[in-house]
This record gives C-alpha cells, structure tokens and sequence, in this order.
C-alpha cells in the first residue's frame, strides 16, 4: 500500500466502509469506462453488493462524473502508471477497504454471478463460503460478444449491454492446471483461449481469484489475478465479460500505441491490432455460440463446476437473502 502513498485522491463517497461478513464490497480500476457505468451499477446493485469502490487512473471521458451521481459508492483517484501498478492499485483497495471481509475484483465491463443465484441470495451464498471457511473463489471469464461486425455502430438510442452483447462461445477453451490455482482435487480447472483465440490466436488466461476473503493470510493479486495461501470455495463463479462493444477497436488501438497495458499484454493487444486493422468488421459469432439463457447451461456444460455439499446448501436455504 505505501507505493501509493500521497498519489491517491479521495473524491467521492465514504472514506471507510463498515459491513459485514455475509456481505460483498466490490472494488473496480477503471479508466474511460463510462460506458459501462450504467450496467455495472445496475448488476451489483441487484445482485446485493453492500458497496462499491472504484480507483480511477486518468479517465479523459466523463466516468468520474457518472460514478459521482450515486450513492453507495466510492471514488478515488490515482495518476500512478498503470502499466507499473495495476497489481498495487487493486492491493490497497482489497487492504485498505475490505479487511477481514470478502471483496470482489471486477473490471468495469465485467458482471459476475454464482450458481443459483435465482434461489439464494448473496448473503446466503457468502455464509456457505464462512460456513466452510473457504477464503477465494475461482471465477471462470465469459466472453460475451454480438451478433454483428466489432466495428458496428450501436442502435439509435443506444443499445443494452446484456441484451445486446448475448453470445458466447465456449468451443475453444484450453483446461488445464495453473500453480497459483490449488483447485484441481475440486474438479475447477485453469480456462485459456475461447474465443479470442479463435478469433485473434491468443491463448489468454480466464480464470481469476476474483472473490476473496481477506482474512490476514490470503496475498491477493499474485501475478495479477490470483492468490497466495488462500482455500479454494469447491463451487466455480462467472465473470460475464463485455469488451466487444464499438470502443473496442479504439482500446487495441491506444494500447498498442502506448503500452498502457504493460509488456505481459503487449503481444496480446498486437494480435487484436493484427486482425482489426485488416478486417476492423470481424464477426465473433460463429456456428458454435450459444445465445446466453442461464447460469445454469454453464454447470452443464462442465464450464462451472458446483459440489454435492453447495447444492445441499442451495436446497436447504432456497429463498434466503
């Protein structure tokens, strides 16, 4: 945290946060996000997240303000180099806001959700974690994408992220084991690929550590998405993914001109650049997508996995908040 000392400043919201631990703090990096806001706010907001803490590292477009209209949120500013601090930035909102207390790592065009969150509710799915003094959960990234060329404008009148954004394609991915994910007695495997390789060729990682329960030993943001000395939940968690919207082609561009990224995405963001700047109207839906129904459809299909003792769980505490 004193890495950062003196180069963040407070600008909205409560400078401390009190909750408990059947409740979620969800902490966010963001810059130039403001597209995202809306969906963002409005998921967390119906899934029960308790509050939300958002680090903006040099927003030129209108994110700031945006976060600033709503209640139950902080905002922090930071000029720190993102390419040099991304890891440090996401540490000292996990330490400084959610210590002894679960917190959520999410991107802003990222929405997460557990199993059967249409029969329990958060507190109930986080006490099934105290419960079995699980202390991180594995969250399976799924790229979402729509059904019309990555340079399309939207709709007029703008377009609904869930709504729009409705395909995924799990074709594609690469299962296999990672050292700093201790999950494989669980059945949770290390996902790669999907349909960015198959679109682009990169063979990027999707699994993160991305609810964690800060309890004094668990180091989290381990080689950025995952953690040290930390008990694995024995149930596997979604991170739906929207970066395929119109500022994609912009994204690539300004972080291969700029590196912002940091050289471990460098070659990542130069195969986007490859494919967009000779086909900027690629179309990501394939034969083998599959239009977004459930959570469930991801259970069986073995993307997500969920144990006999979370279902009993889940049957027993059917309709608890």
């Amino acid at each position: 945290m004193h890495l950062l000392r003196g180069r963040v400043r407070h600008v909205h919201g409560p400078a401390a946060v009190a909750y408990e631990d059947d409740e979620l703090l969800v902490i966010c990096v963001v810059r130039n996000g403001e597209d995202y806001v809306e969906p963002f706010m409005a998921h967390y907001r119906a899934l029960g997240a308790r509050h939300l803490v958002f680090l903006d590292n040099g927003s030129t477009d209108g994110t700031v303000d945006r976060l600033r209209r709503y209640d139950g949120v902080t905002v922090l500013e930071t000029d720190a180099p993102y390419e040099r601090y991304e890891n440090t930035m996401k540490r000292y909102l996990a330490e400084r806001f959610s210590a002894r207390r679960w917190n959520l790592i999410a991107d802003i065009d990222e929405l997460f959700d557990f199993p059967y969150s249409d029969r329990i509710g958060l507190r109930a799915y986080l006490r099934y974690l105290n419960h079995h003094d699980y202390t991180a959960v594995a969250a399976q990234m799924l790229d979402m994408f729509a059904d019309r060329p990555l340079n399309a404008s939207p709709a007029d009148g703008g377009e609904d992220l869930t709504s729009t954004y409705r395909y995924y394609d799990i074709s594609d991915i690469v299962t296999g084991s990672h050292r700093y994910l201790d999950t494989g007695h669980l059945g949770i495997r290390f996902h790669q690929g999907g349909i960015r390789r198959t679109a682009f060729g990169t063979l990027n990682g999707l699994t993160k550590a991305a609810l964690v329960r800060m309890d004094g030993r668990v180091q989290p943001f381990v080689a950025w998405h995952h953690v040290r000395h930390a008990r694995f939940a024995d149930v596997s968690c979604v991170l739906r993914h929207y970066p395929f919207r119109p500022s994609f082609y912009r994204k690539v561009q300004d972080a291969v001109e700029t590196g912002r990224y940091g050289r471990q995405t460098s070659d990542e963001y130069a195969a986007y650049w490859a494919v967009l700047a000779r086909q900027p109207d690629v179309n990501l839906r394939r034969e083998t997508a599959r239009e977004w129904s459930s959570l469930e459809e991801l259970i069986e299909a073995g993307f997500l996995v969920v144990s006999p003792a979370y279902r009993q769980w889940v049957a027993e505490h059917a309709g608890a908040v």
